[in-house]
């Protein structure tokens, strides 16, 4: 009998033996039956648990093992895939390297052949140079045997049979008159006096709306003291300044319709009122000097010449060509023909004039800025279109 029935006879017999005495052995024996009955169906119901415990146990065993299991694969996976995703990384990072080491070589290449082609460039450059160089000196050299084979004349009256014969002793004049133009003009002054005492000397104005009149007064000077005599030849323009020197000349030569302009002189002030007095009393002493000069040459007041500047035109700027201004005795002589007899030398290009950009009322424009004036000095130049910016 297995171990499970023995407590439950046991507990059954006790029963037994604890009933009541007028209990009759059939009814103790069915009794015992029925307990013998019920411990065994309790022992089966007890196996079943047993049973089913074991069943259970099993159970979540293999769904351990099978959730490691899985787990483990899992782990494997993932290890698998970041293995190839660092294989991936790597060889994206090679490819990057190499693209930069291609992209640095052909860097390189484009450098090389961009320094090859700028040495070529620079060695074209200087072979053209040396070509122009060349050919500069071979024109020199030729003008040099013209001039040689052409003996430069230079007559005390430089208008010969109806030409203005202009020698190698010439000064060009041209721009505003500035401290730099009245130093170039007075330094070939003297030079030209040291090569010859009575030749005579040509200040050449192409264009000149005047300028300075200080400046002015220093070629004045220069051209007063000098002992060879000093001429003035206006070609096309000459204004203010310009024409102050031209009519104050010992002697000025000019086309027909070559332009000269006279008008009272200009100057910016700025200040407390007793600077602009004062500033607008030197003015006065420069203006009056100058103009008083100016006047008496043509053979009128000073009153009358201004005068007649506001007859001719409202802002004073009385502007007359060449040959009215001989008949007013602004320029002594008017002469149809010119000519250069110096061919010595070549003249240089042009350097462009320096321009600022200037922003006012009316808007903003390209000016011409002019140097600052010393105390006491003032411009006399004709500037309608304000073209020149003074400070």
């Amino acid at each position: 009998m297995s171990r499970c029935l023995l407590p439950l006879i046991l507990a059954a017999a006790l029963t037994a033996q604890q009933a009541p005495a007028e209990k009759s052995p059939a009814t103790r024996q069915a009794e015992l039956e029925t307990a013998v009955i019920q411990a065994r169906l309790e022992n089966a119901a007890a196996i079943r648990r047993r049973d089913s415990l074991a069943q259970t146990d099993e159970t979540r065993r293999l769904e351990a093992e099978a959730a490691l299991r899985t787990a483990r694969a899992e782990a494997s996976a993932a290890e698998a895939e970041a293995e190839r995703a660092a294989l991936a990384r790597t060889a994206a990072l090679d490819a990057a390297r190499r693209a930069a080491a291609d992209s640095e070589a052909a860097r390189r290449r484009a450098e090389l052949e961009a320094e090859t082609k700028l040495i070529q460039a620079e060695g074209a450059i200087a072979i053209a140079k040396a070509d122009a160089a060349l050919a500069l000196s071979k024109a020199r050299e030729s003008a040099s045997r013209v001039a040689a084979r052409n003996e430069i004349t230079r007559p005390r009256d430089p208008v010969v049979n109806g030409t203005l014969r202009i020698s190698d002793r010439r000064i060009p004049f041209n721009g505003p008159v500035t401290d730099q133009l009245a130093t170039f003009v007075c330094d070939r002054i003297a030079f030209y006096n040291a090569q010859s005492p009575t030749d005579p000397i040509f200040i050449v104005i192409d264009n000149s709306p005047g300028g300075s009149v200080m400046s002015g007064y220093q070629i004045l000077r220069a051209m007063r003291t000098s002992r060879a005599p000093v001429y003035v030849v206006v070609k096309t323009y000459a204004a203010s300044m310009a024409a102050v020197v031209t009519t104050l000349a010992e002697r000025s030569f000019c086309y027909p319709n070559t332009l000269v302009l006279h008008h009272q002189p200009s100057t910016v002030l700025q200040g407390n009122l007793t600077q602009l007095n004062e500033q607008l009393k030197w003015s006065n002493v420069w203006c009056g000097r100058i103009n008083q000069e100016v006047a008496a040459k043509i053979g009128v007041s000073l009153d009358e010449f201004v005068k007649q500047m506001y007859a001719a035109s409202v802002t004073g700027d009385w502007m007359i060509m060449g040959d009215e201004a001989v008949r007013r005795r602004w320029v002594s002589d008017l002469v149809e023909r010119m000519s250069e007899d110096s061919i010595e030398t070549l003249a240089r290009v042009p350097v462009a004039t320096p321009v600022v950009r200037v922003v006012s009322a009316d808007g903003e424009r390209e000016r011409i800025p002019l140097p600052i004036l010393q105390p006491g000095d003032a411009w006399l130049m004709h500037d309608p279109n304000s073209i020149y910016l003074q400070r």
